[in-house]
């Protein structure tokens, strides 16, 4: 089996130029829908804008989303909105934040907004008729608007922002995300992963905020296994 490698250190000084961005689209902050626009683009507000990219699932390699944050790049001030968890159905798969995710947008500089899902339609999709898989699921736009107001009037960097934000709101959101599957659970009939088990989770991460690094890194550590793995079975074909 191939070994993990672990590097710890201290990252300074981050430079970079941005050579194939793109021209972003513009919408106002009163009428922003994050279910409606497209996957980046620029809000504006009387006074600012802010870049802004959004990710469909939380976990970094589902939708590949650090392209749509690159097309952000070239703007003064980025945020990036994420859902903190993700319940595709008990049929599916279920992915929560990672830390690591959290880290990387610290080091860019960019803002993280935190988000969950309020709707969800059950899968009709061919093959998936009389499975529990969700479709069509939607942010609370309200409570994603809330906080891009809020770092639109915030002075500090994103490190500061992402730090409070996690120590002090993530415990909650999560909660609203799993009370939201809970209704979305009772509307369509779909079921969902146990709740029991995410419940455990968070309770670690509410015991000590550092259980929540340990839990992510050794999940990405796992999965970092797998990929191993499965690259070296693949080269045997």
């Amino acid at each position: 089996m191939a070994a993990v490698l672990h590097f710890t250190g201290f990252i300074k000084g981050v430079t970079y130029k941005t050579c194939l961005g793109e021209n972003l689209s513009t919408i106002n902050l009163d009428v922003f829908d994050v279910n409606k626009e497209r996957g980046y683009g620029l809000i504006k507000s009387p006074t600012t804008e802010i870049a802004y990219s959004k990710w469909v699932s939380p976990k970094r390699t589902r939708s590949y989303p650090f392209a749509r944050i690159y097309n952000t790049y070239n703007s003064s001030k980025v945020i990036t909105i994420i859902p903190v968890i993700k319940d595709e159905g008990k049929d599916g798969d279920i992915d929560k934040i990672q830390y690591s995710t959290i880290s990387w947008m610290n080091l860019l500089n960019i803002y993280i907004v935190l988000a969950y899902y309020e709707t969800a339609k059950k899968s009709t999709k061919k093959g998936q008729i009389n499975k529990n898989k969700l479709s069509n699921q939607k942010f609370a736009n309200e409570f994603v608007t809330f906080q891009i107001s809020e770092i639109l009037a915030y002075r500090q960097s994103a490190l500061h922002w992402n730090k409070n934000l996690f120590e002090e709101r993530f415990t909650q959101t999560f909660e609203k995300a799993l009370d939201s599957y809970d209704s979305i659970f009772n509307q369509t009939g779909v079921i969902l992963h146990s709740r029991e088990g995410l419940d455990k989770y968070l309770h670690k991460i509410k015991d000590e905020f550092e259980e929540f690094k340990n839990i992510s890194l050794k999940g990405s550590e796992s999965a970092s296994k797998r990929e191993v793995l499965t690259s070296h079975n693949k080269s045997n074909f």
